[in-house]
């Protein structure tokens, strides 16, 4: 059984493509499993750091022929106006990373404004509608993973929406500041709004076309009202001046305020006793420019990547600090060491 994950938070710059992308690579590993990496981002940051230069070329070197390399294949038929998935979907593998990569394209921002019309008369009970607000659901039932994850953009918009009712549960990666605590307040009430209408969408398609739902595996609720897996927070950075003791004091009562910001996200926790708090993520400075030079995770970066000196010592701590990270959502996810299979 697949368990789709979705990377997301509406604030930017909160590390989530690396965070994303190394815990792939260690999930990957330490639990044997096979993980494919969606790049639903329209900016593709997560394409370019788990692909090899060489790889460029041959998706975007053309740009009609790219939509058949990338996401934008598997929503052919919508663009065109249709209400089906193409589920053959062109992944590549990542040589450093040791995972497969749906890489992600610039156009995925066109599609906005025909999934927005989608949902508005999937409320209505429209049922085409309903299979194209789904098409990301269809998507992860047809692939052959034990675990997918979704790097998704910054934004409470459709896009994103359709990936997460593709989603089994989703993580907000995070910083201690005031924007991520309002990003925070922002997830649930646009969230709880859309799970609404989803709903409410569901009951209108039983009355009109109650042999659909079975036909067309719609679920009567999204996932994700089960599926949220904790948060992680960004290490704060030392600015070296003089008013850095009242930085500091600014990010601990920031970081102290986020639990009680995140019970409403708990509601819809994936057990009642889960730890939301996943870890502190850290600041890796040079390191993040050399895996996305090398292409590579960061615990896997080696002399020949560029790393000299004291930066192997501290490159072992962060490997360290990102294993742990990774080890604290799989017990959320309810994975098994080395089983290459999750729990029901």
């Amino acid at each position: 059984m697949t368990t789709a994950v979705g990377w997301f938070n509406n604030k930017g710059g909160v590390g989530k493509t690396t965070l994303s992308c190394n815990l792939a690579a260690i999930l990957s590993r330490t639990h044997d499993v096979k993980l494919l990496y969606v790049d639903c981002d329209p900016q593709c940051n997560a394409t370019q750091l788990l692909l090899d230069d060489s790889h460029w070329t041959d998706i975007f070197g053309n740009r009609r022929e790219s939509i058949g390399r990338t996401l934008l294949k598997s929503l052919r038929h919508i663009r065109a106006g249709d209400s089906s998935v193409d589920t053959q979907i062109p992944t590549i593998r990542s040589r450093r990373f040791k995972l497969d990569v749906l890489p992600g394209h610039p156009s995925l921002s066109v599609i906005e404004d025909r999934l927005s019309a989608s949902w508005v008369d999937f409320k209505a009970g429209d049922l085409g509608a309903a299979r194209r607000s789904l098409w990301m659901r269809n998507l992860v039932d047809s692939v052959d993973y034990d675990l997918v994850f979704f790097d998704m953009g910054p934004s409470l918009g459709a896009l994103n929406r359709t990936v997460l009712l593709g989603c089994d549960t989703f993580v907000t990666p995070m910083a201690a500041d005031l924007f991520s605590l309002y990003a925070l307040d922002n997830i649930y009430e646009w969230m709880r709004g859309w799970i609404g209408d989803y709903e409410r969408g569901i009951d209108e398609l039983k009355r009109g076309f109650p042999e659909a739902l079975e036909e067309y595996n719609l679920p009567l609720h999204p996932a994700v009202t089960n599926g949220y897996a904790g948060y992680t927070v960004q290490q704060y950075v030392s600015r070296s001046s003089g008013s850095e003791i009242r930085h500091v004091r600014a990010y601990e009562q920031y970081k102290a305020r986020i639990p009680m910001r995140v019970k409403p996200l708990m509601s819809w926790a994936l057990t009642a006793s889960m730890q939301p708090n996943l870890g502190l993520v850290p600041n890796m400075f040079s390191m993040v420019p050399l895996a996305q030079a090398a292409h590579a995770p960061i615990v896997d970066l080696q002399s020949s990547d560029g790393l000299r000196g004291a930066q192997v010592s501290q490159n072992h701590k962060y490997a360290l600090q990102l294993e742990g990270i990774a080890a604290r959502l799989a017990e959320n996810l309810g994975m098994r060491d080395h089983q290459g299979t999750l729990d029901a």
